[in-house]
Formats: C-alpha cells, sequence, structure tokens
C-alpha cells in the first residue's frame, strides 16, 4: 500500500501540481494537457469517475470454472504495470460459480478496497462492469450523445454473445475502445502481462457495489459482492474483461470521520443511478392498436423508471434502433404520482418494427451547457401481433 501510494506521489510531482486539500496522489485538474485527468468519455466534463482495478475473466467450456488474471489495479491515474499487477491480489474474488443447467451461470464476485484505512479514498457509486463480445450493432446517430465511432455495439444473447440478465445498468466506460485522451506512453492503454485479446462490446452491463445505502458509500475497510446471471453460449469457453469503476472527489473535510458528510454532492455520479424501459409491462405485445405511442399513455403500457442523486432532472431521452433512427423524446411525471416513474410522450410504436424480438438501446441526459451526465437502458421488446 505504502509503495503504490509513493509511485504515485513521485509521479503527480514530477508530472504536474497537486491540490492543496492534503491527498498529494491527486493531479491538478487545471492541467492544460489533460493527461492526468481522468477521462470522460464527452469532452464537456471530466466526470468523477476513477479505475480501481481491471482483470480478465476465463469461463471454461463446462462453465463452471473461472479464471482471473488481473490486467492493472488502483491505477491512480498511471499504468505503472510492473507494479500494479502485484498488487492487492484480493482486491477481486470470485466467491462462487453455479452452472444452473439452463445455459445460464450465477457468478458471485466479491470486491474489497484497494486502500483499507484511507477513508479519504471512500468510494461513492461503486461499479462492477463485466464486457464481451457484442455482435449487434447500432449506428451511432450522434456522436455527441453516446460514442465517437461511427457504430456501436452490444451483447445479446439472440446473437449467440454472452449476456447479463439481472444488470443494474450499462456504461461505455472502460470499453476496450476506450480513448484515454493522451498520446504519452505512460497514459497509453497497454495490454497486462497474461492478458490477449479484447472483448469489443461498446456498452456494458454492470452491477452497483456499495457497503452502505446512503450515497451507495463503499467505505474503505468493507468487503462487498454480488451475483451477476449470465448467459453463456453452451460447450464454448468465453473470454471477458472486467473492470471496477469508482466515483470520487476530494473530500471537503479532513481528516475525514464522516463519509457521507465529509465529501461533496460531486464525489456522486451526475448521471441517474437507475434509469430503465419498462414497455407494456415487460409482456409480449400482442395488439399493437392497444400499445405504446398510439395515445395510451397510463404508466403500465409505457414508463420510464429513473433514480438520480439531488432529485429529478428535466431529462432529454433519445430511443435507438439497429437500423440507426432515433427520436427524442420529453417526459412527464404519471398520476398518480411515483417516485422515479415517468410516461412518455411523442410515441413508441415498437410494431413499426415488426414481429420479433428488438433490441433497443436508450440514453437520457441533463445539458446544462457545461455537462452532459448520461444513463442508459439496454432492453427487449417483442412483438407477436397477428394483424402486422
Amino acid at each position: 500500500m505504502r509503495y503504490i501510494l509513493i509511485l504515485a506521489v513521485l509521479a503527480a510531482t514530477v508530472l504536474g501540481c497537486a491540490r492543496d486539500v492534503g491527498i498529494p496522489t491527486l493531479p491538478d485538474t487545471h492541467d492544460p494537457s489533460g493527461a492526468l485527468q481522468s477521462q470522460s468519455p464527452y469532452d464537456l466534463d471530466d466526470g468523477p469517475y476513477r479505475l480501481w482495478g481491471e482483470w480478465t475473466f476465463f469461463f471454461n467450456a463446462e462453465h463452471d470454472r473461472v479464471d482471473v488474471v488481473p490486467r492493472r489495479q488502483a491505477r491512480m491515474h498511471l499504468n505503472v504495470l510492473v507494479k500494479l499487477e502485484e498488487y492487492c491480489t484480493n482486491c477481486l474474488e470470485i466467491i462462487n460459480v453455479k452452472n444452473n443447467g439452463d445455459e445460464t451461470i450465477d457468478l458471485t464476485v466479491r470486491i474489497s478496497h484497494p486502500f483499507t484505512g484511507f477513508p479519504e479514498y471512500t468510494g461513492f457509486d461503486v461499479k462492477g462492469i463485466i464486457m464481451f463480445n457484442g455482435s449487434y450493432e447500432y449506428s451511432n446517430v450522434s456522436d455527441q450523445l453516446l460514442l465517437p465511432e461511427p457504430f456501436f455495439r452490444v451483447s445479446w444473447r439472440e446473437m449467440g454473445d454472452p449476456e447479463v440478465l439481472n444488470p443494474d445498468g450499462y456504461t461505455p466506460r472502460w470499453r476496450p475502445n476506450w480513448d484515454w485522451g493522451s498520446d504519452m506512453p505512460i497514459f497509453s492503454y497497454w495490454e497486462g502481462k497474461y492478458a490477449t485479446g479484447d472483448p469489443n462490446a461498446d456498452l456494458n452491463a454492470f452491477l452497483n457495489f456499495y457497503s452502505h445505502e446512503e450515497r451507495h458509500m463503499f467505505l474503505t475497510d468493507s468487503h462487498v459482492q454480488r451475483t451477476y446471471h449470465i448467459w453463456l453460449p453452451p460447450g464454448e469457453p468465453v473470454v471477458a474483461a472486467y473492470a471496477v469503476e469508482a466515483c470520487w472527489e476530494p473530500p471537503t473535510v479532513m481528516p475525514v470521520t464522516n463519509p457521507s458528510e465529509d465529501f461533496p454532492p460531486s464525489a456522486n455520479q451526475p448521471e441517474a443511478y437507475h434509469f430503465k424501459w419498462v414497455v407494456n409491462n415487460g409482456e409480449v405485445i400482442t395488439d399493437c392498436d392497444e400499445c405504446c405511442g398510439n395515445g395510451i399513455f397510463d404508466c403500465s403500457d409505457l414508463y420510464i423508471e429513473q433514480t438520480q442523486w439531488g432529485g429529478m432532472k428535466s431529462d432529454r431521452v433519445l430511443v435507438l434502433w439497429p437500423d440507426g433512427g432515433g427520436m427524442a423524446w420529453g417526459l412527464w411525471e404519471c398520476e398518480p404520482a411515483q417516485e422515479s416513474r415517468f410516461a412518455v410522450l411523442g410515441g413508441f410504436n415498437t410494431c413499426s418494427q415488426g414481429n420479433g424480438t428488438h433490441r433497443i438501446v436508450s440514453w437520457n441526459y441533463w445539458f446544462d451547457g457545461k455537462t452532459r451526465d448520461f444513463a442508459y437502458s439496454v432492453f427487449d421488446v417483442t412483438v407477436n401481433d397477428p394483424d402486422l
């Protein structure tokens, strides 16, 4: 622990000035090169996102064993591979792998805080992001709204891809195509000494890990475990990437004795921490004239669940079909008012895509001229209407 902190201090001393908050490992966010900042996919705001570690998961063909190889851990803005690959060997542990006999597994992962005993590094909105190969491609309708690439991929079991069936949400951060925004070699994306190859999905599922529900805090002496319910292609070995992301900003009170009050609100993620579309209450659509986008909005045909820190914001929502079509929608609150539930204004007619199962991507954001705080929803809708 002491060694990695010394490394980070030396790096910050050589490459940039530190903030005057008593935490020498934090680089100056006013560094004009941007090289020392935690990079966001959107140039308008760096955000509080910090990487706790990266690993590669190897699932055997029988899907009853997972081997874990570290790529990097507790990077602290630097890719010092030789040192970090030997550090914190138990920060991520596979507690159990259960093959359910129905082409799904239950994978229980335990995460330990990498900076034990340092409450000034309390994590917020910690995510365990698992990344598979993705075969389902979408044309990117706007490089300002999602990713800079002309198209992006998601995993979908309908296409034979591994898929997390119980996600808390989705994020593009830390994907294999992640752009660190710097040409300096020490900040470039390097392979770990054991890892070879990368999954290619650009929007990936995560579970939330927190030791205290209040502000979704992950205290520094804590260990948290969650179980991923995953579909895997039968009889095939699978390689996945895994990243642990924590949100963090410097505390406003030192020493930290009450993390829930000693950190600013910006230590939490700015985007909604729960964003989910519900179409036809999750049931197959068998009558398009009576469902979803035909003037009937009763919060059972079509609604959005959304919760974020500090209450609701006026958001803009964009829905993306696999053919590249999209439309921005307004939102209004349902009656009677229910927390985090909004009906959809403007229509959303899955039936226009015809019978079958469709995988849809949607994201919402709050735009105030400075930041774009994106939350994503990936969901499936099945249409079986004999009149189509």
